[in-house]
């Protein structure tokens, strides 16, 4: 496998001495970056659905997929609402729910 190198020009080379040189601008920019990775995993920190379900002997992943409610042993074959104490009686019966550390819904 053939990996690509990258050479900086020594202008670039200069500019980014400079940039490291400046503590607040060199900081800011790692605060940024953490920031902003953890965002990305904001579903998985706060969200209405729980990140993995076990019932009947399988594994459920509803923030990545929609499951029915008829998968879990209910009547009704539209997106399963989690929160419905009638489906975590239902779930709780025979399996578990881990939930994100956040139950946020926007409503």
């Amino acid at each position: 496998m053939i990996v690509p190198r990258f050479h900086l020009s020594p202008l670039t080379q200069r500019r980014l001495a400079q940039f490291q040189a400046n503590r607040r601008g060199w900081w800011s920019l790692w605060g940024f970056l953490l920031l902003f990775g953890l965002s990305l995993g904001a579903e998985f920190i706060a969200n209405d659905r729980p990140l993995l379900v076990y019932h009947q002997g399988a594994l459920y992943v509803p923030v990545f997929k929609d499951y029915a409610e008829t998968d879990f042993g209910g009547i009704f074959p539209s997106t399963a609402n989690y929160r419905d104490p009638y489906l975590i009686k239902l779930i709780n019966e025979d399996g578990w729910m881990f939930w994100p550390p956040i139950h946020f819904r926007h409503d």
